[in-house]
Formats: C-alpha cells, structure tokens, sequence
C-alpha cells in the first residue's frame, strides 16, 4: 500500500484500539495477538504483526515499501472494563474475526462499548456488591453472627466503592484504602468481644480486590512462553496482595492488639448453605458488573459446575489439587457455553469462577501471617504458587479436551472423518458463530 493509505490507517487504528480494548478485559496477550493478526488477514493485511503486553500494544505494517509502527498505552488509564463492555469487545473481536465486522464499524462499536452506561445504576452497584459479599461468606461458611459482620463490612466497601468508582484513578490506592478501614472496623469489633475468624470476616467484602484470575492468567502466559507480560501480571498480582496486606496489618496494628489469632469455630452454617452462596455470589456479580441478562445462567451454571468439580474431586483428595479439577470444568463448560450453546464469550463466564476456586484469597492469608510472623510460613507462598499452577494447568487441560473431543468442528461426535487436533489458543478463523 502506498504512504498515507485510507484503508491502512484505518485498520492500524482498529486494530490497535481493539487491543487495548482486549487487554483491559484482562485477555491473555497470545489471544489479543491472535485476534489481531486474525482480523488483519481478513483484511487483507497478513504482513501486520501484532506484539502485546498487558499495558502497551505495538501494531507493525511492512509490505516493503513502508515501515510502519502504531504503539497504544494499555488499559491502566481506562480502568477495569464491567462485565457487559467486557462481553461487547470480545464480540467485536469474534465478528472482525469472521470478517463480518469492518474496520470503521467496528471503530463506532467500541466507541458505542466505551459510552454504555451500569445497567442497574449507583443502587446496584451497591445492592450487587453487597449479595457478592454475603454469597461469598457463605461459601465460607461463619457462623449467623459472622454473617451478619460481614454484611456490615460488605455495606461499607460497597459504598467506599460508589463514591470513587468513577474516578479510575483512585483503582491504584482503593485495595489499601479498603483493607485498612475494613481491619480498623473487624479490629474495633475484636475490641467488643466479637470472636470470629478474622480472615472469614475480611475476604468476602475484599473478594473483589483479590487478584486470582490476573495471577492464573500470569501463569498460563508463561506456560506459553510469554515471559514478560506473564512475569508482569505475576509481580502485579502479587503487588496488589501486598498493597491489601498492607491495608490489613495497618487496620489491625492501629485500632487493635497486633494480628488476631487465625482460630475457626466448629458451629459454622450448614454445608448446603455454600450451594446457595454460590448462586447468590452469582447474582452478585451481574449486578455490581452490569453483565448482560442473558449472560447470568450460564455464569450461574459455570460457577456450580467449577464448585463441583472442587467439590467431588475433594472426597477423594486433599489440599490444592481440588482446584486443578475445578479449573478444568470450568473451562469445558464455559467453552461448551461459547460454541455450542452460542452463549457468552469465555472470558466472562471464566473470571467469576476464578474467584470460586480462590487462589487470591489464600494468598492474602499467606502474605499477611507472613509479614507478621517472619518467613516461617514461606511454605504458604510455595501453596499459593500450587495453587495457581494447578488452576492454569486445569484450565488449559480443560480447553484441550473441549478442542480434541467436544469442539462441534473438530470431534467425531459431529462430522465425518478424524478429528482434527487444535491448540485451544488457536482457534480457526470460522469460529465466529
């Protein structure tokens, strides 16, 4: 193409907002450069080379003429996208793909993604944040007392999170605001004569701060060989566990007497209570997210299936490895969802299961009794980082049995001849629909 070409332009432009559209959803760079280059050959494009990491986007053009670079800043101006603009960028991506999608429209569409307002408005964001908190809690399982604290507790970060949830800059400092004012308080309750554990008080109204799926998708990109943005969402998963165990020791070291002990009581709530926790925390999340109505069944259906697959997997072994069985019927079933249900992309229905599956929460656990107590519990961080392998593992093990068995292009189940072997982050450019 000659300098200055319309159409190149354009595609450049595209191309580069889309990723950093993706990459503030939290997709994985080798699927935003798949979806790139993908859409770039549809475009007629196939000499453009995309090269991503989780805040920078570099989009290159050479067709021997020209030589040419578009680099965008990544999604930390932007703030965290809500479930729904999270939905509408990967059907963008998933129409540009199938190439039903031109460039310009697809340019307005994410313009239109950027502009869409919460669905449920100040009041749900609230009233969302505060079922997530409870369901969270539930799974937990404290005692009555316990739950009425944390709806305390999920009232006060739910409203500390409305009145700054339209400042994007304030996402960087609001894990330590939050954690210290929510120790203050459960440290003022501790004051009063409350026992309960501390940590089952704190993690269900600081869920949403921990970061589970960034450190699980860190460990899958370095599973691929991306070793800087998996490196970088490594040290970042684990900056924002120290920012909230920062919070937390500070909360508990001014207003209380040191760290309490990390005790449990046996007159917890029933174990059925945990299923309803998990559809509560659920209905949660549509709310405080503005996911799309259609989406919320199949993320109910993707987190119980994720919950029982820890669950029975938990009857017959202990510890960590639960997770591993977890993480693969998560991914089978939010992938069966996608392609064979032509439900919601993936990704939506995935993240709300990490969180189920809880590295993160273990995790702020660790660090926290860690910076009390010395490295004597350095065997708690190695646990952690079990725990994460054992969700990445289980999440690709899980896409490579959708891919080789279940995927209705490639299995014998649904068309003649040999399946066809597909590496899950590869899929065809027909997998639009």
């Amino acid at each position: 193409m000659a300098e200055g070409d319309p159409d190149q332009r354009l595609l450049l432009q595209f191309l580069a907002r889309l990723g950093q559209a993706e990459l503030a959803a939290g997709n994985a760079v080798a699927l935003v450069e798949r979806d790139l280059g993908d859409i770039a050959k549809r475009n007629g494009q196939a000499n453009i080379v995309v090269f991503a990491l989780p805040t920078v986007l570099m989009v290159q053009s050479d067709d021997g003429e020209e030589h040419r670079v578009q680099i965008t800043p990544g999604p930390y101006r932007v703030g965290d996208l809500r479930f729904d603009q999270m939905e509408g960028v990967l059907e963008i991506a998933r129409e540009a793909r199938a190439g039903r999608l031109s460039p310009k429209d697809g340019l307005r569409k994410l313009d239109a993604m950027w502009r869409m307002k919460h669905r449920y408005g100040d009041f749900g964001f609230v009233v969302g944040y505060l079922i997530t908190t409870i369901g969270t809690a539930l799974i937990l399982r404290p005692t009555w007392s316990g739950l009425g604290y944390v709806a305390v507790l999920g009232l006060i970060c739910a409203m500390l999170l409305v009145a700054v949830r339209r400042q994007p800059a304030w996402n960087a400092v609001m894990p330590v605001v939050a954690a210290f004012i929510l120790a203050s308080v459960v440290a003022v309750f501790y004051r009063y004569g409350v026992k309960e554990a501390p940590f089952q008080l704190l993690i269900p109204p600081l869920i949403i701060f921990l970061p589970g799926s960034v450190l699980t998708v860190a460990v899958v990109e370095l599973a691929f060989a991306n070793t800087v943005s998996g490196a970088s969402r490594l040290v970042a998963g684990f900056g924002q566990l120290i920012l909230l165990a920062f919070g937390l020791l500070g909360g508990f070291r001014l207003f209380g007497e040191g760290t309490p002990e990390l005790v449990d009581h046996t007159e917890r709530l029933a174990p059925w209570l945990a299923w309803a926790g998990v559809v509560l925390f659920a209905i949660g999340l549509h709310l405080f997210k503005s996911s799309r109505r259609r989406s919320l069944p199949w993320v109910i259906l993707t987190m119980l299936m994720a919950y029982l697959g820890q669950y029975v997997s938990g009857l017959f072994i202990d510890g960590a490895s639960t997770a591993f069985f977890g993480a693969a019927v998560m991914a089978i079933t939010a992938l069966l969802i996608e392609y064979r249900f032509n439900g919601p992309p993936a990704l939506v229905t995935i993240l709300p299961a990490f969180w189920l599956l809880a590295p993160g929460s273990f995790g702020l656990v660790s660090i926290t009794t860690m910076a009390t107590d010395g490295m004597g519990t350095a065997g708690n961080i190695l646990r952690l980082l079990f725990i994460l392998t054992a969700i990445a593992s289980g999440s690709l093990i899980g896409a490579f049995i959708y891919s080789g068995l279940l995927h209705v292009r490639k299995a014998r189940l649904w068309r003649k001849g040999p399946p066809v072997p597909v590496d899950p982050l590869a899929r065809s450019e027909e997998e639009g629909t």
